[in-house]
């Protein structure tokens, strides 16, 4: 067993972290397939109106600057979460693909990576910080709650079949430091 080790939690710049980050964005499709394993329609509309395939081609065209930013979470020896945001409008930023790997939960990670995506959003001038998710993803929820985040009106036009499952929130970042 390897010792706790400080974690950082840090931009995704280089080609390896970026690849880092798109395969924690694969790993948490199939944490999604596994955890949605009797609704299995359901991952594979979400993904598919998301159009993840294509998202996987392009991150740096999506979440990089000017576009947005990805954050990994990572200690001395691996990869232990991600999250991103993207630009919507000069105003208005989303928070896309939060995961923190199953190994590594307990450990505050989401919290970190919420906190760091916050900052560096409210730093590159977004006055809003939207999100959306599924309703049963109740612990991701009570943690985007604890950061101020309320639900609002959809703002993605989902199926029609996914729509009550999903939940939509936003924050305002006037008061990020």
């Amino acid at each position: 067993m390897r010792p706790a080790s400080v974690v950082t939690v840090h931009e995704a710049v280089s080609p390896l972290e970026v690849n880092a980050f798109g395969g924690l964005i694969s790993e948490y499709v199939a944490w999604c397939r596994e955890r949605y394993k009797n609704d299995p329609w359901l991952i594979e509309m979400a993904f598919s109106h998301q159009g993840l395939d294509a998202e996987l081609l392009k991150l740096t065209e999506l979440y990089a600057p000017p576009n947005g930013r990805m954050l990994i979470a990572e200690d001395a020896y691996e990869v232990l979460g991600g999250v991103a945001f993207k630009r919507v409008d000069a105003r208005t930023c989303e928070m896309k693909r939060m995961f923190v790997r199953t190994a590594a939960n307990g450990r505050g990670l989401g919290r970190m990576l919420c906190t760091a995506l916050l900052k560096a959003a409210a730093l590159d001038d977004y006055k809003v910080m939207r999100l959306d998710t599924s309703r049963e993803m109740v612990e991701a929820i009570g943690l985007y709650k604890s950061f101020g985040f309320k639900e609002t009106e959809p703002f993605i036009d989902y199926p029609e079949r996914m729509r009550p499952m999903m939940i939509f929130m936003e924050r305002a970042l006037d008061d990020i430091g």
